[in-house]
């Protein structure tokens, strides 16, 4: 064992002559007991989520496999915008001669920072080292690099622990940075699964949606917190039980019966339909909305009828004047708005504003109370204990109330006072 280590400092002696740049290996694992490793590869397997390619960044150099401390963070850096930063010579060296640059450089540790050890430290006694700070909590820090002796790596350490970085080089600080969107991660602290829908985590019940177990790649709480709460507007989601597909408005799912509706197939992300069904039902589940925001404009693509949601139902909109003006709108499928309620995949809409929600007619000001499917004029708030906010709809969907025949009409059953 001794000699394989002296023949391993050999070599990466060799290189720091060579090339200017060094890594040492990970420590002896007496001196490494409290760092875990969540990845472990003698390629560059476990950085190449970051784009990295193993080819040469700002002139530092890499091994066969493509590792090396100083390259892969000169490829994060550059990726995270920082200027040429070549010529910072071994890991050790790096804390000082960004020092000389101006950067900042402190014991503060930051996502984005980069993380170095210098000459004579435990973690890398002979030529120091760097790396990527991935993550940060109150207990841990996360952290990816490179070896030129050994390999790539991701793996955390504990605050307080003797292999603690020496300093934090401060680039260009960057927000918590998620794996590319399909992945699956899971957060350490809680062992949950979700799958990355864009930069939005939704969860993950049962690997049947998917075929079996996939490879997951570990993440904080704290992280995860950081991430997107629903997946972008506009996009199109598949349930993997049921085939189902679904667009996001709002942060909701809106079943989509025929890709027609937009021209052609959509892109889209499968996903747990139990995360689909059980949306907006607390804590793991609210990564998706039961229904989309009050307030929230639609259009039904086949018809090009718009809709305002309020109550969490489509209230028709005539003109959007009567409901203040022009206002970005979602195209969703028709089917999904006129069958707003009537089975699970068409119940993100309502087909009646819900029970208690409260309207306002755009151009009249008359407050409605929702109850059954019918708008109860409330002619003084004083009778319904007091003002409740209360969402703007088209006075003119509400004075056609009862009306079944067209169908936009439907969504209010009709109107007394309360």
């Amino acid at each position: 064992m001794r000699s394989r280590l002296h023949r391993a400092w050999s070599r990466l002696a060799l290189a720091a002559l060579v090339g200017g740049t060094a890594l040492v290996t990970a420590p002896p694992s007496s001196q490494a007991a409290t760092i875990v490793y969540e990845c472990r590869s003698s390629s560059i397997s476990c950085i190449s989520f970051s784009g990295y390619a193993g080819r040469s960044v700002w002139g530092y150099p890499v091994n066969r496999s493509g590792n090396n401390c100083t390259n892969y963070v000169a490829h994060r850096l550059a990726r995270n915008g920082v200027a040429q930063q070549s010529g910072l010579g071994n890991g050790g060296s790096w804390a000082a001669n960004a020092r000389k640059r101006g950067f900042r450089v402190d014991s503060t540790a930051a996502t984005g920072a980069i993380a170095q050890w210098n000459y004579g430290s435990v973690y890398a006694p002979s030529y120091g080292h760097v790396g990527y700070v991935e993550e940060v909590t109150s207990s841990y820090i996360t952290i990816s690099d490179s070896s030129w002796g050994g390999g790539s790596y991701r793996w955390r350490i504990p605050r307080g622990d003797r292999n603690w970085p020496s300093n934090f080089i401060h680039f260009k600080d960057m927000p918590y940075q998620p794996p590319k969107p399909g992945s699956y991660i899971k957060v350490r602290e809680t062992g949950e699964v979700y799958r990355l829908v864009g930069a939005a985590p939704v969860f993950v019940s049962t690997w049947a949606a998917f075929g079996g177990a996939q490879p997951t790649h570990l993440v904080s709480s704290t992280s995860l917190a950081s991430l997107p709460a629903t997946p972008a507007n506009g996009t199109f989601i598949r349930g993997g039980q049921r085939g189902e597909v679904y667009r996001i408005v709002g942060g909701a799912p809106i079943h989509v019966t025929t890709w027609s509706a937009f021209g052609t197939p959509q892109p889209y992300t499968t996903v747990d339909q139990v995360a689909i069904d059980r949306a907006g039902a607390g804590g793991r589940w609210n990564h998706l909305r039961a229904t989309p925001p009050e307030g929230t404009l639609i259009r039904g693509a086949q018809r090009r009828e718009i809709y305002r949601i309020a109550g969490g139902s489509p209230v028709y909109v005539s003109t959007v004047a009567n409901v203040g003006g022009s206002a970005p709108t979602t195209t969703v499928d028709q089917v999904a708005i006129d069958k707003a309620g009537s089975a699970v995949r068409f119940s993100h809409l309502s087909h009646k504003p819900r029970d208690g929600s409260y309207l306002r007619g755009g151009t009249t000001g008359y407050i409605y109370k929702m109850s059954g499917g019918v708008a109860y004029r409330v002619t003084s708030w004083a009778k319904v204990g007091g003002v409740k906010p209360a969402t703007v709809v088209d006075q003119v969907a509400v004075n056609k109330a009862g009306i079944t025949n067209p169908v936009k009409w439907s969504h209010i059953k009709g109107v007394r006072t309360l």
